[in-house]
């Protein structure tokens, strides 16, 4: 008889970005898997990066601690991921999700399912929405976890060529 060996649950963990992580998280976000799929096409030097820290530090509309995190798996950091443009009036917020280590990949459906429980819970949001350029490797792993809302035609220039958004939704349980 085979030797039955279980395996203790991997569980995604949500620390609050500090600033120790920073130079992780500029070697993610500039990386050529990561720096493609982001809005700000630029590598962000470390000048901006300890600038950005600051600046969420002291906006009084965003909470660093609460509002985006270091995502891991059994407190291994593998991304980064959490909450930005939120309207709190309307309870809703846009997703900032990235995986900097291509290794852990098989994370990401757990990592935006606890994302989610976060903004629905914890936050009480209404309303989530993500959007990923349709170039993005991990669009189909996203399109599982929320819904595909609309698509922006020739949102994002990258690479010589222009490329559509597609821009991905979920709710807390009441969709209109």
């Amino acid at each position: 008889m085979a030797n039955i060996v279980k395996k203790t649950p991997q569980k995604i963990t949500l620390n609050p970005i500090e600033e120790a992580d920073l130079a992780f998280i500029q070697d993610w976000r500039n990386s050529k898997n990561v720096l493609p799929n982001c809005r700000q096409y630029r590598p962000l030097s470390w000048i901006e990066m300890e600038k950005w820290y600051a600046r969420l530090h002291n906006d009084s509309d965003f909470n660093l601690s609460n509002d985006l995190f270091i995502v891991g798996v059994d407190n291994i950091p593998f991304g980064v991921g959490g909450f930005v443009r939120i309207d709190w009036r309307n309870r809703k917020a846009e997703l900032s999700f990235y995986v900097g280590e291509e290794k852990f990949t098989v994370y990401i459906s757990k990592a935006l399912q606890s994302l989610m429980d976060y903004a629905f819970k914890t936050l009480n949001m209404h309303k989530i929405y993500f959007p990923v350029y349709s170039f993005n490797p991990y669009l189909e792993i996203y399109e599982r976890c929320l819904e595909r809302e609309y698509i922006a035609k020739s949102e994002y220039f990258w690479n010589g060529k222009w490329h559509d958004r597609v821009i991905l939704v979920k709710y807390d349980g009441i969709k209109l």
